[in-house]
């Protein structure tokens, strides 16, 4: 048992950690570039700028729309002098369009909307800064390139953006399902009885591991499937469903899967059913998700390409690490009683509350 705690230990740790955890009130510029024009929408934190400008006017300790706008002039010269953005003809001369006042998660920000009048051709970007920045450089009909600058100039290549785009798309995928703890308590639920058979005595362990493992790839296809069908439907607009409904439905595909264990006949592949019929209302939760994360300039078969693969690619991994665990410990008392019954359990009662949340609550 050591080792094995062991093993599991070192496959979480060997993870990929792609999910960089981000200050949410850092400065961001998303650059929009197109063959022959370039524009830009800047969320400057007001900290950035209030002190070396002194705009706090009449000293109270807080900036003011008013005082912003009497200043705007000056706001705009220093933010040319502290941002430069470079094509692979030469540096962008940028001009400023709207500028707004507002916060993000209490913290003052203004956004700047930019452009330039002098782009052409435009296969790569170099941008500099003298301000810490997440930079989003979206070309069209390519994809997305993302980077953290602090201070310094960072490169970007149209060549590279499809790359770039998919991967991006792909980690967001593993990373949604490592964190849709609906979703994986639906899928653990329904692998528990898995490494069973129905026999004439009723529901014994399997004799060997292929076994297991053949049961297992008959539900997670099962589920693949389905939920595949309905994220490619939702996120081209085919088919949308409210997500008040699609939130409590898996909640309550929880409920149902946990309840269907401690049925005598509940064995080996037998929940393929489940796991296909409420797959397919995952899949809507799935769409969510990939509407929250946005293509960014790709083609929609790309990112949804990307982001299903980066889905089942987090989805096996989760069940590699569970179906040697169940196989081990699938004849001891503790597997067959506590985890059957006793997780079945607690899952039906976790998916019970989520089902009361998102059916009744306020927000979903």
């Amino acid at each position: 048992m050591t080792r094995l705690v062991a093993l599991l230990s070192l496959m979480l740790a060997l993870l990929p950690c792609w999910a960089v955890a981000r200050d949410a009130q850092q400065s961001a510029l998303t650059l929009q570039v197109a063959t022959v024009s370039l524009s830009g929408e800047w969320q400057i934190r007001l900290a950035d700028i209030a002190g070396p400008l002194q705009l706090d006017a009449d000293r109270d300790g807080k900036v003011t729309w008013p005082e912003i706008e009497h200043r705007r002039q000056d706001i705009e010269n220093y933010l040319g002098s502290q941002l430069t953005v470079a094509t692979n003809n030469g540096t962008l001369t940028w001009r400023f369009g709207q500028l707004a006042y507002g916060a993000v998660s209490g913290e003052p920000f203004l956004l700047a909307h930019l452009s330039a009048a002098d782009a052409a051709d435009i296969q790569s970007v170099q941008v500099t800064s003298t301000l810490p920045l997440d930079l989003t450089v979206v070309w069209a009909g390519q994809g997305a390139q993302k980077a953290h600058l602090e201070s310094g100039a960072r490169t970007f290549a149209r060549a590279s953006a499809a790359r770039s785009g998919f991967v991006d798309s792909l980690q967001q995928g593993i990373w949604h399902i490592w964190t849709g703890y609906d979703h994986i308590l639906f899928l653990i639920v329904l692998l528990i009885p898995a490494v069973f058979e129905r026999t004439a005595i009723g529901r014994t362990a399997v004799p060997t591991f292929s076994s297991a493992l053949w049961r297992v790839i008959i539900i997670v296809s099962a589920f693949t499937l389905a939920h595949s069908i309905t994220l490619a439907c939702a996120a081209s607009g085919w088919l949308t469903l409210p997500s008040r409904l699609v939130e409590s439905v898996i909640a309550a595909s929880i409920l149902v899967a946990a309840l269907n264990n401690f049925l005598s006949r509940t064995a080996g592949g037998r929940s393929a059913g489940l796991a296909f019929g409420f797959g397919l209302i995952h899949g809507f939760g799935f769409a969510g998700a990939l509407t929250e994360i946005g293509a960014q300039g790709a083609p929609l078969w790309r990112t949804l390409l990307a982001f299903n693969l980066g889905v089942e690619t987090g989805q096996l991994a989760i069940v590699g690490l569970f179906l040697p665990v169940a196989y081990l410990l699938r004849q001891t008392r503790f597997y067959q009683t506590g985890v059957l019954y006793g997780g079945s359990a607690l899952a039906g009662l976790c998916a019970l509350l989520w089902l009361w949340q998102r059916a009744f609550g306020d927000s979903i």
